[in-house]
């Protein structure tokens, strides 16, 4: 009887788990640069932005525990914000929103319809209604955060993808 209960022990550890589903990630890119693109790279990809932010954060206020640095690039329908911790303060894509039509973000454009974003990225983790808009909820590439698809009339207005930074 000890030598069947083991058994059936170490089977039911090779099972997967009942409701356990795999997640559908989205890599979101524009012209290449997406999370984790060095700051170099960006600047390289894109002209010059309409203007720059930076903001630095203290280690007692930050989310690391470290002193941050936080650049946001501005470019007409793109926003393309980034996060340097620590001394060398390296500055990588942890955020993109895209608003025009002039970017192509993973093959999809501003303007796009619901279905084509279905057909492309596949059914979202969920969908929300808030203030008009239907939005369809991927996470990211290593679900490090969310890439979100902003619909209004059922064409694509914003699409925002962040990592969770805490």
């Amino acid at each position: 009887m000890k030598p069947l209960l083991i058994l059936a022990f170490v089977v039911s550890l090779s099972l997967p788990v009942c409701g356990q589903t795999k997640l559908r990630e989205v890599d979101l890119r524009v012209s290449g640069v997406g999370s984790g693109t060095p700051d170099s790279v960006v600047a390289n990809v894109f002209d010059r932005p309409l203007r720059i932010k930076k903001e630095n954060t203290t280690a007692y206020l930050s989310c690391s525990g470290e002193a941050e640095t936080f650049l946001t690039r501005f470019y007409p329908g793109l926003e393309i914000a980034l996060i340097g911790i620590g001394k060398a303060r390296q500055l990588q894509v942890y955020s993109i929103e895209v608003t025009s039509p002039k970017w192509v973000a993973s093959g999809i454009r501003i303007g796009a319809s619901m279905t084509e974003v279905l057909a492309k990225f596949g059914k979202p983790i969920s969908k929300e209604e808030r203030a008009g808009e239907m939005i369809f909820v991927y996470v990211t590439k290593g679900n490090l955060g969310s890439v979100d698809f902003y619909f209004r009339g059922n064409r694509l207005v914003r699409i925002s993808m962040s990592e969770t930074l805490c």
